[in-house]
């Protein structure tokens, strides 16, 4: 006995240009299973839906961690070079992403197209944050010249 062939055809994307297009919807997971080196992990993740331009059907970005960790591929490949003053660990609500208008890259990896670089059309999303200010121990000392 055979399996019947796939009747299911995916819709691949351009490789080797920049393809234009929009962030479309942020899926997020309260607890998604990451599977790596035979090991399973629960946590949040989130993922991006685009619309890219000239193809008919959505495509999506990786499951990813739900961290803006300063290591995190969240943080690296998507916030750094789509939000203006990025840092890690930032307040940032990812919802704004939502409408973007983007260009991205795609790569080959086996049967699965996969993100590789992304980059804004007209500019970064504005994010306004004060960034993490280190006291030094000098600073907390008070001046000689204040009466206390």
């Amino acid at each position: 006995m055979k399996p019947q062939k796939r009747t299911t055809d995916f819709e691949k994307v351009s490789c080797d240009e920049f393809i234009s297009g929009e962030i479309e919807k942020v899926q997020y997971e309260e607890s998604h299973e990451f599977k790596f080196q035979g090991k399973v992990k629960t946590a949040a993740a989130v993922r991006l839906k685009f619309k890219l331009d000239g193809y008919q059907y959505p495509h999506y970005s990786r499951w990813m961690t739900f961290s803006y960790g300063e290591k995190a591929n969240l943080y690296l490949k998507y916030l750094s070079p789509l939000v203006e003053n990025a840092h890690p660990d930032m307040d940032f609500d990812i919802e704004a992403l939502e409408g973007m208008k983007v260009k991205t890259l795609w790569a080959e990896n086996n049967d699965f197209q996969n993100l590789e670089t992304i980059r804004p059309v007209g500019g970064k999303l504005k994010f306004e944050s004060k960034l993490p200010i280190k006291i030094e121990d000098s600073e907390l000392l008070p001046d000689e010249d204040v009466p206390f």
